[in-house]
C-alpha cells in the first residue's frame, strides 16, 4: 500500500527538497525533484517497514553504486532476479524481494536527481564564471533571475533526457511491472517528457518571432534608407504587417508562422523598432 502523506512534509525526504530548494535553479526542476523524492520516500517507508531498517543506508548506497552493473544482470537474466542481484552487490542478504526492489528504485530516483542536481550546479558555476565570485548581497530573487537567464535550453533538455534515463529502468525491468511504486516512476518520466516538450516548443516560439521581428527591423531600415521620415516609419511598418499577415496561407512570407499570424499592436511594432535603432 502506498503512502499518500505529500511528500514535502515528510521527515524522510524533508532535509533533500529543503536542500534543492535553494538552488537558484530549483523553480525550473521543482516537479522532477518532487517526483523523484515522493519515490525515494515511498521506498524508506517500505524498507523501514521490514526488518533491515540498521542495514537501509549500507543497502541502498551500496545499490546506488552499482545500479548500473544490477540492471546489467538483471536485465539480462531470464530468471528475473533483480532481487538477487541487489542483495548480491549490497551484501544485504536479509532484504526481501520487497525490501530489494525499494533499494534498487530508489537507486534509480537518486541517480536521476543528481543529474538534475548537476545540472543545476554547473549551470550556475558558469552565470558567474566571468567573475571572481558570486554576489553575495543582491536579493535572492534578482540572483536566481540572473542565473536562470543564463540557462541554455539545449543543456536543460539534454539534463531532463538524462533524469529519464535513469528512471526508464523501473519501468523496464518486467519484475517491477507490477510493483505499486512502478507507477510512479511513469508518471514522473511522463512529465519530464513534458516539460522537455515545453521547453522545445519555447526555442521555436523564439525562433518564429525571432524570424518575425528580423522582418519588421529589415521592413522599417528599408522605409528609412527609402527616405521616408522615421516619424512616420512605425506606422508604415505597422500597416505593412498587417498586410502581410491577412495574406492567404500560400502567399504568406515564411515567416508567417502560426505564432507570428497574429498582428502586433502599433505600440509593439515601435518598441522592436527602438529597440533596434530604427526609429
Amino acid at each position: 500500500m502506498i503512502d499518500t502523506h505529500p511528500i514535502l512534509h515528510s521527515a524522510l525526504t524533508a532535509g533533500l527538497i529543503q536542500y534543492l530548494s535553494e538552488q537558484p535553479l530549483y523553480v525550473l526542476c521543482n516537479e522532477q525533484i518532487t517526483d523523484a523524492c515522493e519515490l525515494i520516500n515511498q521506498c524508506c517507508i517500505r524498507i523501514h517497514a521490514g526488518n533491515i531498517s540498521s542495514d537501509m543506508s549500507s543497502m541502498c548506497i551500496q545499490t546506488t553504486m552499482h545500479e548500473e552493473a544490477i540492471f546489467q544482470y538483471a536485465s539480462t537474466d531470464k530468471k528475473n532476479r533483480l532481487a538477487h542481484w541487489v542483495r548480491q552487490y549490497s551484501k544485504c542478504h536479509s532484504a526481501s524481494e520487497r525490501e530489494a526492489y525499494a533499494a534498487y528504485i530508489m537507486a534509480c530516483a537518486v541517480k536521476a536527481l543528481s543529474a538534475l542536481a548537476d545540472w543545476m550546479r554547473s549551470t550556475e558555476q558558469e552565470a558567474w564564471s566571468h567573475v571572481a565570485e558570486p554576489p553575495t548581497d543582491w536579493p535572492w530573487d534578482l540572483y536566481c533571475q540572473v542565473v536562470e537567464r543564463q540557462v541554455d535550453p539545449n543543456e536543460r533538455i539534454e539534463a531532463l533526457d538524462q533524469y529519464v534515463l535513469f528512471l526508464e529502468p523501473i519501468t523496464s525491468l518486467p519484475c517491477l511491472i507490477s510493483d505499486e511504486l512502478t507507477p510512479i516512476a511513469y508518471r514522473a518520466i511522463e512529465n519530464a517528457i513534458r516539460t522537455k516538450g515545453g521547453i522545445i516548443s519555447g526555442m521555436e516560439r523564439n525562433e518564429e518571432i525571432g524570424a518575425r521581428d528580423t522582418a519588421i527591423i529589415r521592413q522599417g531600415r528599408h522605409y528609412v534608407a527609402s527616405g521616408m521620415s522615421r516619424r512616420n516609419v512605425t506606422t508604415a511598418v505597422h500597416a505593412w504587417l498587417e498586410r502581410e499577415v491577412s495574406k492567404p496561407l500560400k502567399q504568406r512570407a515564411e515567416w508567417v508562422t502560426l505564432e507570428t499570424e497574429k498582428a502586433l499592436t502599433r505600440k509593439s511594432v515601435e518598441g522592436i523598432l527602438k529597440r533596434n535603432l530604427v526609429v
